[in-house]
């Protein structure tokens, strides 16, 4: 008992490092790759927010350039001049005239001139009737210098930043060309147009400002400017307001200019509108709806449209590759580790187990030798003494001495065969055998041991009449194996079954072999034993056989011969009490048998 505590907690000591190592390992490569993702997404957080913030500079200066021109436009023939531009300018797809108290005047909403103007003026109705503010609340963006700052402010700065470099293009006329043509090529020129006419007329004092409108699931930018009173044919025009919607179709496509064209590391750029589908995209491969992003940015000059970066399904897969190839090397060394070290400890364990059976097989079989060896002797000395002088007791004396030694000659053949067949030794040499003879001839030897152990012995041979009475049934075989399988059977029907008093021999011929069946109606064998009785050094451990001698090596003899003649022995289900062992022998001619 000790020594298997010992093999369990050595199999403990081997399992508990390995399976500790195998999660470290494990949770390594994960925080590896969470790592590893971490860094990625963060990277790619950057080069959007850079993608995002080139968007919202690039539509500040649109909106600062139609901002400056609504400021500088004349205010005499403003619906005219409104007109011209909206006309000319593909950046303007409608524009207005609104008073307060006097509603819009520009264009009519009795009478709108084409459906463009109908849908313009049912789309900001609110903004038009009053019930919406022009200027709407913004949320705030990032701090600086640890103020926050509004999406207005941060659109200021912007302007100012940009206000700074034209006016030094301006002092210098060597870089003033070159100001321009970047500013046209960039398509912003009403930004350059405006300060033109800035400088040229002076602007007009007044507040103005861009407000984002949603109607018909679209996003829409709409910008005004309200000139300080204003005296036009006569009339004072105070807070008038006037402005123009922005074509968001030709913004976006100078927006789009802005998204890489070919990003690097098998990334792809999408730009997503305000609904969540996909407007347009760039890269290396295609985007999908169902498509997850590595990382996204808002826009904040267009409210609820933001840019995501998606990285090539095919790396990402390779990268979970590597990482799911990782740790099935990990399992795969884990597994290995756990099964080499359990091969080990079985092998371990079987050995002592072995051990211990072999050195109770080895008690087992010395006190089996010596109590023959002693009866044996203890008899002959008193008939060699001479004192007894009856001639029954002599006779009887004698037969114990011959029964004794028949015993001790069993013994020595099972040991001697158990030891043949662990090396592989045991030859088996083939001759013309009568079955239905060798089988009366051991069962008369028999007989007295039999009747001295309380059973009855009935043997039915019907196979058949001839002058003998019975069939001849020749085999093939081997004459000592056979006898040695049949006297290890009836060795453990006299210690296990004597308490049925009847044992029952049959012999049945089935077409090319023979079966040979011993039934007793002793105890039986437990349901838990009936798959081990043919094991080495096995015993049925109970009640009844405690009081028995034995070695556990008959059956396991028994059956090896049995398999190495080609036959079968198994222990066979029987209806009621007892137990019924099962011979199998293959019946082929002799001469065939010989030739083989």
């Amino acid at each position: 008992m000790n020594q298997s505590k010992l093999i369990i907690l050595a199999w403990l000591l081997l399992l508990i490092p390995t399976l500790l190592l195998g999660i470290g390992a494990i949770r390594l490569m994960q925080n590896e790759e969470a790592r590893l993702l971490s860094s990625n997404r963060a990277a790619a957080e950057d080069r959007i927010a850079a993608v995002a913030g080139n968007i919202d500079l690039a539509v500040a200066e649109v909106q600062d350039g139609l901002l400056q021109t609504l400021r500088n436009l004349p205010q005499n023939d403003l619906i005219e001049q409104l007109d011209n531009w909206q006309r000319s300018n593909p950046l303007i797809r409608n524009a207005f005239v609104w008073q307060p108290g006097g509603g819009l005047l520009w264009p009519n909403p009795e009478q709108p001139a084409s459906e463009e103007e109908a849908a313009f003026i049912r789309r900001y109705l609110p903004l038009f009737s009053g019930l919406s503010e022009w200027e709407a609340p913004v949320p705030e963006m990032a701090s600086v210098d640890g103020e926050p700052q509004t999406e207005t402010a941060a659109v200021r700065t912007v302007f100012a930043q940009r206000k700074e470099l034209r006016e030094l293009a301006q002092q210098y006329p060597g870089v003033s060309t070159v100001a321009a043509d970047s500013i046209q090529a960039e398509g912003l020129s009403p930004i350059l147009q405006a300060e033109q006419q800035g400088s040229a007329s002076g602007t007009n004092d007044g507040d103005g400002g861009w407000r984002s409108w949603y109607a018909d699931d679209q996003l829409h930018l709409i910008g005004w400017f309200a000139a300080e009173g204003t005296v036009q044919n006569g009339a004072q025009h105070g807070n008038r307001r006037y402005g123009v919607e922005m074509e968001m179709m030709a913004l976006l496509s100078r927006l789009l200019q802005n998204l890489p064209a070919s990003p690097a590391g098998g990334e792809s750029f999408a730009l997503i509108d305000g609904n969540g589908a996909i407007f347009h995209q760039a890269g290396s491969f295609e985007v999908l709806p169902e498509s997850r992003a590595l990382a996204s940015q808002t826009i904040s000059s267009l409210p609820h449209w933001k840019i995501n970066i998606y990285i090539d399904p095919t790396v990402a897969a390779s990268s979970n590759g590597v990482v799911l190839l990782g740790s099935l090397l990990i399992g795969t060394f884990i597994a290995a580790i756990l099964l080499g070290g359990s091969l080990l400890l079985w092998q371990a364990h079987k050995n002592q187990r072995d051990a211990r059976r072999k050195t109770s097989f080895v008690s087992n079989v010395s006190h089996e030798l010596k109590t023959p060896l002693t009866t044996i002797r203890m008899y002959a000395e008193m008939l060699g003494e001479g004192n007894i002088q009856d001639p029954e007791k002599q006779a009887r004396y004698l037969r114990t001495i011959i029964k004794e030694s028949q015993r001790l000659t069993r013994l020595v053949g099972n040991v001697l065969d158990f030891s043949r067949l662990e090396q592989g030794r045991r030859s088996y040499r083939n001759e013309e055998i009568n079955l239905v003879v060798l089988l009366n001839e051991l069962l008369d030897r028999q007989q007295l041991r039999l009747e001295e152990a309380g059973l009855q012995l009935t043997r039915d041979f019907e196979l058949g009449d001839d002058d003998s009475g019975h069939e001849p049934l020749i085999l093939c075989s081997d004459c000592d194996a056979l006898e040695q399988i049949i006297l290890n059977l009836l060795d453990n029907a006299i210690k296990y079954a004597a308490e049925g008093e009847r044992l029952e021999v049959t012999l049945e011929r089935m077409d090319d072999r023979v079966r040979l069946q011993f039934r007793d109606h002793g105890p039986g064998i437990p349901a838990a034993h009936r798959r081990r009785i043919f094991d080495k050094f096995h015993r049925v451990d109970n009640s009844l056989t405690t009081r028995q001698q034995g070695s556990g090596l008959g059956l396991s003899i028994g059956r090896q011969l049995a398999q190495g003649l080609g036959g079968t022995l198994s222990c066979c289900p029987v209806e009621g009490q007892g137990s019924c062992f099962e011979l199998t022998l293959p019946h082929a001619p002799y001469n065939l048998c010989l030739k083989g």
